[in-house]
């Protein structure tokens, strides 16, 4: 999985980099610029901690997320793309073109020290000034494809052409009136069709809130303290709050240390935590589990996926050659300790290729090569 942090400028994107990060990444030299930074995550993850501690395995192996660090998005840039002055838009998208989602920090704290580029903190302000930059943005992307469309289908006609041609249409005249394309369901023949295009509004969005220290207390009550219902009834998108500045310094602590940290700010679960579980749910994905002796593994993969698709997670041969998946649940696996005594009691499941995995399943895929 992969995400970019977005926003406009001094909003915490960096801080919110190093949070996800657990401060692994030095970030003191980085400069002002249009480069991106790129970070791994590990995601947290209480079953394939409990599995470890039954299984003893030789090693363990998370899920991780990449994060791309993406430099302010300021206002007119979307729409400098749309009027032809491409300015810096182009290394913009590409470092865009194959992420996920977008995470898009935005700034609900005063810093005296830190002026906020728009001359003020309004949250709500700044969510709309920043999708209207992503709709021009696409708005020029989709406008300079039709034109050349035009004069393709001018010199013949094709049922891709003409498939590509309706889909761009639709989404300047929503664009036009300023609706993002996250909003639109289109068949697999389009999503195929237009895969090339990096749509940003297209995109599905996390807003995470970055609050002062003195805010921390206000974190589960994000939406209804900062007026965001509109937002989070919006298609595609999602929404959760971190204090960037406190929270960055918590995650680079012991875990005890972090703990009693935490306590002290009224704070109930970390920020990697929450933004991870809200980023996956957004994207409706999920962790299945392996384990063995040599290695005890999560699995990302999105929600409806079989047996056989799971199995072509991990690699390609298991799936071609795919045979049966042994499946136990994790919590019979915790009970009973492994796929021999769950196959013993009866709770062991043999699954075909079609089988839906479901949240939390152990595999042991067999195939033949």
């Amino acid at each position: 999985m992969k995400i970019g942090i977005v926003g406009l400028p001094q909003v915490g994107k960096t801080t919110i980099f190093k949070l996800l990060t657990e401060g692994r990444i030095d970030t003191s030299s980085w400069v002002k610029g249009r480069e991106a930074h790129i970070g791994i995550a590990q995601v947290p993850d209480f079953h394939l901690d409990r599995l470890a501690e039954i299984v003893h395995p030789k090693k363990i192996t998370y899920a991780t997320v990449e994060y791309v660090d993406l430099p302010g998005l300021s206002r007119g840039e979307g729409k400098a793309a749309l009027e032809g002055q491409a300015k810096d838009m182009a290394t913009y998208l590409n470092s865009l073109k194959n992420v996920d989602t977008l995470l898009h920090v935005v700034r609900a704290f005063d810093d005296p020290n830190l002026p906020h580029t728009e001359g003020s903190v309004d949250p709500l302000r700044d969510i709309g000034l920043f999708e209207l930059e992503l709709i021009f943005s696409d708005l020029a992307i989709v406008e300079k494809r039709l034109e050349r469309l035009s004069k393709d289908l001018k010199k013949g006609k094709s049922p891709e052409l003409e498939m590509e041609n309706q889909v761009l249409q639709r989404f300047k005249e929503a664009l036009e009136t300023e609706q993002p394309l996250r909003n639109f369901d289109l068949t697999p023949e389009e999503e195929k069709r237009i895969k090339g295009f990096t749509f940003l509004s297209a995109k599905p969005l996390l807003l995470v809130i970055n609050v002062g220290d003195e805010d921390a207390g206000k974190i589960e009550r994000i939406i209804d303290e900062y007026g965001l219902q509109k937002q989070a009834s919006m298609h595609n998108v999602g929404i959760t709050a971190v204090c960037g500045r406190i929270e960055s310094e918590i995650a680079a602590l012991p875990p005890e240390d972090a703990r009693m940290f935490m306590d002290d700010l009224g704070l109930t679960g970390r920020a990697l935590d929450r933004i991870i579980q809200k980023s996956y749910d957004l994207l409706g994905v999920f962790s299945f589990y392996t384990a063995g002796e040599p290695e005890v593994r999560a699995w990302t993969i999105p929600s409806n996926t079989t047996a056989m698709q799971a199995a072509g997670a991990i690699h390609t041969d298991i799936e071609k050659g795919f045979i049966k998946a042994e499946v136990v649940s994790f919590e019979d696996m915790v009970e009973l300790g492994s796929f021999q005594s769950a196959k013993g009691k009866g709770v062991l499941r043999l699954e075909g290729k079609e089988y839906r995995v479901q949240e939390g399943d152990v595999i042991l895929f067999r195939f033949n090569l």
